[in-house]
């Protein structure tokens, strides 16, 4: 039985050809569930419990696919939803079948029917993007820690320069997230804290202060490096920064938080077939493909490691659980990424 040893095979990273199979699975289900309804709807109580039961067994491989793309076992708890689906169909099941419908249940009905609606069209999105909650500092000022961002699957042959990269860290296999400098036969280095593409220096302007309050910040509860020098808890943190430049004219802002920094001179890199040089924007508190994977740094990284590329904050929270909305940053709200 190739087939089913396919579907509840839930090991490695195949977890998301697995859970589009069995979602594949689900909408059958679903259109065979419509298809009694409208033919003989006095089976219909029969089948919708057999909907749920693949709809659990759906959600259980997704919840499983968001673990191995670096996502929270606290997703297991979206399982509560389909779980009091089934156990409401099945006491549906129970029921007498000559017992007179109750229109008064109709806004009831139709709720649930939107609710799975949009539950499918979320699902079905996510062919083409997944989530991604970044936990730390290191892409500072563009990402804050805690940002909740939306990820575009794509390959690792529609990359380009300055793509804000999620990937698998290539020795602990985490989700991490950079920007990526350095594509294969690059040669990259730093000179007196600027970035040198192929030779050139890229330009780089001055791009202001960013100001915000000395605290923990996102789900590891990380404290941000300053520029002017040590604050207390609760004052004002300073970071300087760049308005930095690609060859291909894109721009996007880097901190800087201290001069002379180990990593403000360092390399030339040259960047191996297969492989890519990524750099947090957070120039002084990154651990990036500048350090080497011995020394605790991500040195070189595989293409075939990508998950996809960042397109957009969907919400932000300081606090240590995306669902701290009292520590919610509203400016952050659904915004673009540079």
């Amino acid at each position: 039985m190739p087939l089913l040893t396919a579907l509840f095979d839930l090991h490695g990273t195949a977890t998301r050809k697995q859970a589009l199979r069995v979602f594949a699975v689900l909408l059958v289900a679903i259109a065979v569930a419509m298809l009694v309804e409208r033919l003989a709807p006095n089976y219909s109580r029969f089948v919708v419990p057999l909907v749920g039961f693949v709809y659990v067994w759906w959600w259980a491989t997704a919840v499983r696919r968001l673990h191995d793309a670096g996502r929270s076992g606290v997703w297991a708890l979206a399982l509560v939803v389909p779980v009091l689906g089934l156990f409401a169909s099945l006491m549906v099941l129970f029921l007498r079948a000559d017992r007179p419908f109750n229109g008064g249940l109709a806004g009831l009905q139709l709720a649930g029917s939107l609710g799975l609606v949009l539950l499918t069209l979320l699902s079905a999105s996510r062919l083409t993007w997944a989530p991604y909650w970044a936990p730390a500092v290191s892409m500072k000022p563009t990402l804050s820690a805690g940002d909740y961002l939306a990820v575009r699957h794509l390959g690792a042959a529609a990359l380009l320069r300055g793509d804000l990269v999620v990937f698998r860290h290539p020795v602990s296999g985490e989700a991490h997230i950079h920007r990526l400098i350095g594509l294969a036969g690059d040669v990259v280095a730093m000179q007196g804290g600027q970035l040198v593409l192929n030779g050139q220096t890229l330009p780089q302007e001055d791009a202001g202060v960013l100001q915000e309050i000395y605290g923990t910040q996102g789900p590891l509860g990380s404290l941000p490096r300053c520029s002017n020098t040590v604050v207390g808890v609760g004052a004002i943190c300073e970071t300087d920064l760049w308005s930095e430049t690609l060859p291909e004219g894109r721009s996007y802002r880097v901190a800087n938080i201290e001069d002379g920094g180990f990593a403000d001179d360092i390399g030339p890199f040259t960047v191996p077939e297969g492989q890519m040089f990524l750099l947090g924007d957070n120039r002084d508190d990154s651990a990036d493909s500048r350090f080497a994977q011995a020394a605790g740094g991500l040195g070189f990284v595989p293409l075939e490691n990508v998950i996809g590329r960042v397109t957009r904050v969907i919400f932000s929270s300081a606090g240590s659980s995306p669902w701290a909305v009292w520590a919610w940053r509203s400016d952050r709200i659904f915004r673009s990424v540079e």
